[in-house]
């Protein structure tokens, strides 16, 4: 599972965020026309003097830390993002975590918190997230119309907390039993004020299965909304580790109204603890899917060669290919210079749907240790992943820094910008940063910006089972000549709030 703050906030406090001003910054010609837009921070400053990031949108403004960004951009409408997060406001779920939204209809100069499903005390038995204490791992896509579709994580029925009813393992912390799982697909038309429509799509007992960490694509050709879920098998989490062993398929194709039964991805030949953990879609409609053998997203205790796994679905999500050998990565660290957050090693598949000529261009962008420390890397596919370019290294640090946790988008006119956590703006390489990196040449060479101004620890960030956690993914989305970033920000030195970040030419 996942979990982070996302959100930005205000004050520095003493010892938590440093303005780390060692890297200059990469000349305005490298990046071609695309500019950062920096009045953000002075708008939020309008409300809160005491938010301290100059070109980042503070978008959460509720109580309780927020970690783990998915964003999604209105094709429609550049103006109209939605950003969701896993949320710790009190008010939303009293016993754990809940998925919260952050909206904006204009830009990034105004923000609606908004709370899919309610808050606790106003769901009743007539509810589809009635009786569950935790509401966990946003993700969300807008499809060609401007609907935007959520599929929204919930796990523990009838339970006192995220420890689930047998509290948990001493050793992990982690809950030893969390009964009752199940996946909605929550639908929006107003870009995200309002969610009418939800439908059940996954259930899993909790006891001999369970279902967590999913990814959502709308299919372009189709407009199928395509949701891939990771499932383990074998009894409650403490006693098998959580390795998954099974990827679920859910897709609805009338726009979130009703949903096809699961389709399970590993054929019998498959390798037995293949995941799913990124998914795309084609222009033509081919569906493609990553994973990894073993626990997940988290980073290994030490680096390691990960081999990486590939499915095909030409049926809009029907059936799919045995998973096979796709490439290899070298894993980061579990963890980073003495914090306590996992790092999270994660895997984005984005298509290029742009109107430039690389339309149709395939990109896996990860986190990998090639040199000694975590990077950025990025590989290319002109055949759906069949085969792939070298990885080539996005971010431009030439020193031992950690980059990593990083998303992708792009524009219209086919230019790749990718979003990353950073720690190259801190001397002690600690605390965390945010960078913007572009390509102009379908990601042969890159240039860098630095985003955020104000450092900060990631160590204030909080799963629901109260470790520090920052999450295992960033946002990350365009619409025409507008490019957004999501991440959590805790320059207020006391918890992470929902942050953006608005590239613009």
């Amino acid at each position: 599972m996942r979990r982070l703050a996302l959100v930005l906030l205000f004050l520095v406090a003493s010892g938590c965020a440093t303005p780390g001003a060692n890297v200059a910054p990469t000349s305005a010609a490298s990046l071609g026309s695309w500019r950062l837009d920096c009045s953000l921070g002075a708008l939020e400053r309008a409300h809160d003097p005491a938010w301290v990031q100059d070109c980042v949108a503070r978008g959460s403004h509720t109580p309780g830390p927020k970690a783990e960004i998915a964003l999604a951009v209105n094709p429609k409408d550049p103006n109209n993002v939605v950003i969701g997060s896993k949320d710790d406001d009190p008010e939303s779920s009293t016993y754990c975590v809940w998925n919260g939204l952050a909206v904006t209809h204009d830009g990034g100069k105004s923000w609606k918190d908004v709370t899919i499903g309610g808050k606790w005390y106003e769901r009743d038995p007539t509810s589809p997230y009635y009786g569950f204490a935790c509401n966990t791992d946003p993700d969300l896509a807008f499809d060609a119309k401007g609907d935007a579709h959520y599929a929204v994580e919930l796990y523990n029925v009838a339970s006192p907390s995220a420890s689930g009813p047998l509290g948990p393992d001493p050793t992990s912390r982690r809950a030893i039993l969390t009964p009752g799982w199940k996946v909605v697909l929550a639908t929006s038309h107003d870009g995200g004020d309002t969610w009418p429509d939800a439908v059940t799509e996954d259930v899993s007992d909790g006891v001999a299965a369970i279902i967590d960490y999913h990814r959502t694509v709308v299919n372009p050709k189709t407009g199928s909304i395509v949701t891939a879920i990771r499932a383990t098998s074998g009894g409650p989490v403490a006693l098998t580790g959580k390795v998954y062993t099974d990827c679920h398929v859910l897709v609805s194709r009338d726009g979130g109204k009703t949903a096809d039964p699961p389709v399970l991805v590993n054929g019998p030949d498959a390798p037995p603890v293949t995941t799913c953990e990124a998914l795309a879609a084609s222009p033509n409609g081919t569906l493609v899917m990553l994973g990894r053998p073993g626990t997940g997203v988290s980073g290994a205790a030490t680096e390691q060669t990960t081999p990486i796994s590939i499915s095909w679905s030409q049926d809009d999500g029907r059936t799919w290919t045995t998973p096979a050998h796709s490439f290899d990565i070298h894993s980061i660290p579990g963890t980073f210079n003495g914090s306590q957050f996992r790092t999270g090693t994660n895997l984005e598949l984005v298509y290029d749907l742009s109107d430039a000529p690389s339309r149709g261009t395939l990109y896996a962008l990860y986190a990998g240790n090639d040199r000694g420390n975590a990077d950025v890397y990025l590989r290319a596919s002109r055949d759906d992943g069949h085969t792939w370019s070298p990885p080539v290294r996005v971010d431009q640090d030439e020193g031992a820094h950690q980059q990593w946790l990083a998303n992708m988008a792009i524009p219209r006119d086919g230019s790749l910008h990718v979003f990353y956590l950073d720690t190259r703006y801190d001397p002690q390489d600690r605390l965390i940063g945010v960078t913007h990196s572009v390509s102009l040449d379908g990601g042969r060479t890159w240039a860098d910006e630095r985003v955020t101004n104000v450092t900060w620890d990631g160590d204030l960030g909080r799963h629901q089972e109260r470790q520090s956690f920052i999450g295992d993914y960033l946002g990350a989305g365009a619409s025409g000549d507008v490019v957004w970033g999501g991440f959590p920000d805790a320059s207020n030195g006391v918890a992470p709030v929902i942050a953006a970040a608005r590239v613009s030419r």
